[in-house]
């Protein structure tokens, strides 16, 4: 079920000119450009092109770089963020970011996106890098009175005492790398005897690693959308797989994983998930289409994460949440592109 909540007024909407130049962005510099780039198709796939004009905008480690939607490369000039399709500079009018990890993801982007006053659809440069954090997220919804699993940051240039770690976290626990996605380098471990090996593997992908207590129970996620005013919560998703959790493998590539939606749990369950994500998203500052993920189970629901570019792959579980809702891919896009266009190019926090 579908639950709307109203949202904070926005000022008179403006006229949009016919036909904005609309760059998708895809890539990143994480393991998830693959992932980002299946989700800039899929956005592609469903704007509307009598209304709207798009271009694709690559950011990678080799650079930057703009083509048309069928592959033709475009003259990009990075410092204005404009094109040349052969008629002169045109200036994109409004990204929308479809890349999960830095720098679309950790706030380099929309900080950049900013000082030029070019519309996003994402939360602005304080939302997205704080949620990307997984420390920082966590410890900010404990402050705010959001249950949340008791964890510890590693630094790798800090000495680590692996006895007092485990005492204090407990067994079981996961371990993750702090700023990540798609559940790159996170390992549950059951033993103090693995913590090692879990804490190097953390530390391949980042400099900051997160020892986090397990919370018994099941996987619950929630999509958050606002859309003309409205924050809108969609139909949850219960993760089931036979990994030991939803890593990269099961979340990508393993057959028996089931992502359930909407997720067979009691109405009255269904309705706190989905309420305590519209708070978080508030709370957090939060602004287009957005993931949170809970563990539900005898401690109640508990918070493990908040995604605020989230998989739109054909595998993401979001469209699946679509899907059920009375809401659909394209009705989001579209919508989204046009409330960003009608806020213009200010700074993203309210």
């Amino acid at each position: 079920m579908v639950r709307v909540f109203p949202a904070d007024n926005f000022g008179p909407k403006s006229n949009v000119m016919d036909r904005p130049l609309i760059a998708i962005a895809r890539g990143g510099y994480s393991g998830e450009s693959v992932i980002s780039h299946q989700s800039a198709a899929r956005m592609l796939e469903v704007l509307d092109r009598s209304v709207y004009d798009p271009v694709l905008l690559t950011i990678d480690r080799s650079g930057w770089s703009a083509s048309t939607p069928e592959g033709e490369p475009l003259v990009l000039d990075r410092g204005s963020l404009s094109v040349d399709r052969g008629s002169g500079a045109e200036q994109v009018r409004m990204v929308l970011i479809a890349i999960h990890g830095s720098p679309g993801e950790d706030g380099r982007l929309q900080g950049f996106l900013d000082l030029l006053g070019i519309p996003y659809q994402t939360g602005g440069v304080l939302n997205t890098s704080l949620t990307f954090s997984k420390h920082t997220t966590t410890a900010l919804l404990r402050q705010l009175g959001h249950p949340v699993a008791g964890s510890m940051l590693l630094h790798r240039d800090l000495p680590m005492d692996l006895p007092a770690i485990a005492q204090e976290v407990g067994i079981p626990c996961f371990v993750k790398p702090d700023r990540s996605g798609s559940s790159l380098g996170i390992s549950r471990v059951d033993s103090e005897e693995a913590l090692g090996s879990a804490i190097a593997k953390a530390f391949e992908e980042d400099d900051l690693v997160l020892v986090e207590a397990a919370m018994k129970g099941r996987e619950l996620t929630c999509g958050v959308v606002e859309l003309d005013g409205r924050v809108i919560a969609l139909p949850l998703c219960e993760v089931v797989t036979s990994h030991t959790f939803f890593d990269f493998e099961a979340k990508y590539h393993a057959a028996d994983t089931q992502e359930i939606v909407p997720a067979p749990v009691p109405e009255e369950v269904a309705r706190e998930c989905q309420e305590r994500s519209v708070r978080i998203y508030r709370d957090l500052d939060c602004r287009g289409l957005v993931r949170i993920d809970h563990i539900w189970g005898e401690h109640g629901i508990g918070t493990i994460e908040v995604n605020t570019t989230p998989g739109f792959t054909a595998a993401s579980i979001v469209p699946r949440m679509l899907a059920a809702s009375d809401l659909g891919e394209a009705e989001v896009v579209n919508g989204m592109v046009k409330d960003a266009l009608r806020r213009g190019g200010q700074p993203s926090e309210r």
